[in-house]
């Protein structure tokens, strides 16, 4: 089951910013606009990266428990 993004992050991005995920549609030839490049950059960056932070954020709290 895939996992949403948080309420708070999809309401700021929605409500404040004004991206929804709302492709749309393009005729023939056409390029997506600007705003869902950025946000198709976004999400793909943010899927990738799930499982390297989550690794980074547990060395990071071991050796901050471990170390003080």
């Amino acid at each position: 089951m895939p996992h949403s993004p948080p309420k708070c992050v999809s309401l700021f991005l929605c409500d404040t910013v004004g991206w929804g995920t709302d492709q749309g549609i393009g005729g023939f030839g056409e390029e997506p606009g600007i705003k869902a490049q950025l946000m198709n950059l976004i999400r793909s960056v943010r899927t990738v990266m799930r499982v390297p932070l989550i690794a980074l954020n547990s060395i990071t709290i071991v050796l901050l428990l471990l170390f003080g």
